[in-house]
């Protein structure tokens, strides 16, 4: 595919979810994964059919192409898509399983050092988050 494609593509997609147009959004950008584009581009897409599902609703699915992302980008030395299946696990109150994706990410060599920073700080505010009490009701289950 060239590049105007694409970009064509991209923004067919972007419409599409603006108009609120789920399906034709995942259909657009699922397409791009499957199609001849870079591993990179493709782990894009997966960060947008996942911010997708997360919007309808659809958390496993979401989870799933969020790991689909990481997993096309860490052959490349590529760590976007780690980070933002951290924040997503976050997000949606996970802050333990958060803590451990970047985590995961310190020892990792490809790391600028403004990078390792960044990392460091998300860890910090991350270990503090998952250390809060979470009080609950008497008769509360959890």
């Amino acid at each position: 595919m060239d590049y105007q494609e694409y970009q064509n593509r991209i923004q067919r997609g972007e419409q599409m979810f603006d108009a609120g147009n789920m399906a034709a959004a995942l259909e657009i950008f699922q397409g791009l994964v499957n199609s001849d584009i870079s591993d990179i581009d493709k782990a894009s897409n997966c960060l947008n059919v996942a911010f997708i599902y997360d919007k309808m609703g659809n958390g496993q699915q979401a989870l799933q192409w969020y790991m689909r992302a990481v997993q096309l980008e860490k052959p490349h030395c590529r760590f976007e898509s780690q980070e933002a299946l951290g924040a997503y696990l976050q997000q949606a109150g996970r802050p333990r399983d958060s803590l451990k994706v970047f985590e995961s990410l310190l020892p990792s060599t490809h790391l600028t050092e403004a990078d390792k920073v960044r990392v460091r700080a998300k860890i910090e505010e991350l270990k503090v988050e998952a250390n809060k009490p979470q009080y609950r009701r008497p008769g509360q289950e959890g």
